[in-house]
């Protein structure tokens, strides 16, 4: 071997770490590629016709809503259209790059906790080369990682400290998705017992988004279209579930709009009590969520019980929880079944809209998923509130 080969593989051995985290990216960008030309029905149905319309009106196209999604999205949309490029790259392009930003997300926060740049590298490689991450951009077309990577950042500023950074964050989620309110709970949570955010700060959340959506008040849009998009999304479809195996997919049928609006109050009302109760017993014990892995495990039952009692739950708004499950399961080395197990069954859900295939029912997958929901209910109890790891146990500690 010359002594140039020597000094190679002796520069690749001590930036072995940078050299696997660029070839993950390299796998990510080519897996992504894979996809690009899978045109599914809400690109046919949706997506494409939007284009075709904001492009064809041009920045006057922004005085009316075109579509169901926010603002900001097609504000996004008018952006894209100036470009020579084909509308499926485009959609897809986007998401793509919010995969990457998401997948730093879970990186930064696994450094953050770990202090291990091995384990941060296998968060960042197992987001990216996620299935249901990869199908929902470079397959569907879809941009649930968009408002997924600003929650990830929200959840690493508050670790950090960065209280008001991290509700700009949640506002530009909100601003993308309005499945972003599944992460509030925890939120909420660490307002009534850290005592170290405001009130205030919640108001930034959507002063965030009314400020991204400003823009087209100048071509004659009224302010309560910015109010209205959200609360029109919450009738779409008109369906209890919509291939999501929570708890309406063991009561009835789905597809079944009959009744919708008693399922819809109830499923309200249910998840609201849920959480309620959660959290009268996180104050009866005085549990700490300044704490990282409390926080995190609290964010996964949170969201984890909204999807599973809410109604006209798609199989895409498990993608945050899919994320949480694989950073905590990386993070802390444990329930790493339980987040293989979500993963799989969101797959299941994937699958079955893009390639139409069905391997396991979506009833038999709800057997699953509650069961899987239940015992990180029990997982939660065991470790948080039952852990003695209470403010005044900590503080009687640092006492003595």
């Amino acid at each position: 071997m010359t002594k140039i080969e020597k000094k190679f593989f002796e520069l690749i051995r001590e930036n072995i770490l940078t050299v696997v985290f660029a070839a993950v990216t390299l796998v990510g960008i080519f897996i992504h590629f894979c996809g690009l030309d899978f045109q599914s029905g809400d690109y046919l149905s949706f997506l494409k016709p939007w284009w075709t319309i904001i492009k064809s009106a041009g920045i006057g196209g922004l005085s009316k809503q075109v579509g169901n999604y926010n603002i900001p999205y097609q504000i996004i949309i008018y952006i894209m259209t100036l470009f020579p490029w084909d509308s499926l790259i485009a959609y897809k392009s986007l998401s793509i790059v919010f995969d990457f930003a998401l997948a730093c997300g879970v990186m930064l926060i696994t450094a953050q906790i770990t202090k291990s740049k091995v384990l941060s590298l296998v968060s960042y490689a197992l987001t990216i080369c996620s299935l249901t991450v990869l199908f929902n951009s470079s397959f569907w077309g879809q941009c649930d990682s968009i408002y997924t990577a600003f929650i990830i950042f929200a959840i690493y500023f508050i670790f950090k400290d960065k209280t008001a950074l991290s509700f700009v964050m949640l506002g530009f989620a909100l601003a993308f998705k309005l499945q972003m309110i599944f992460i509030i709970p925890v939120f909420l949570f660490y307002y009534i017992l850290e005592k170290k955010v405001s009130i205030s700060h919640f108001l930034i959340i959507p002063a965030v988004d009314f400020a991204l959506c400003l823009p087209v008040l100048l071509f004659g849009r009224s302010i309560a279209d910015i109010f209205t998009i959200y609360a029109e999304q919450t009738d779409y479809g008109k369906q209890i579930q919509m291939n999501c195996p929570n708890l309406y997919a063991l009561m009835c049928n789905g597809a079944d709009a009959t009744y919708y609006y008693l399922f819809k109050t109830l499923s309200i009302i249910l998840a609201i009590g849920v959480l309620g109760f959660m959290l009268g017993m996180f104050i009866y014990k005085k549990v700490d969520l300044s704490d990282k892995k409390n926080f995190l495990l609290t964010a996964i039952w949170t969201v984890f019980t909204c999807i599973m009692f809410l109604s006209s739950m798609h199989e895409r708004y498990s993608y945050l929880l899919d994320i949480l499950l694989i950073l905590y399961a990386v993070s802390y080395r444990k329930n790493i079944i339980p987040a293989i197990i979500c993963n799989l069954i969101s797959l299941r859900g994937y699958c079955s809209y893009l390639f139409k295939y069905d391997l396991v029912s979506n009833q038999h997958a709800a057997i699953v998923y509650f069961g899987v929901y239940l015992y990180i209910t029990y997982v939660l109890v065991k470790e948080v509130l039952l852990n003695n790891n209470s403010k005044l146990e900590l503080k009687l500690t640092k006492d003595v």
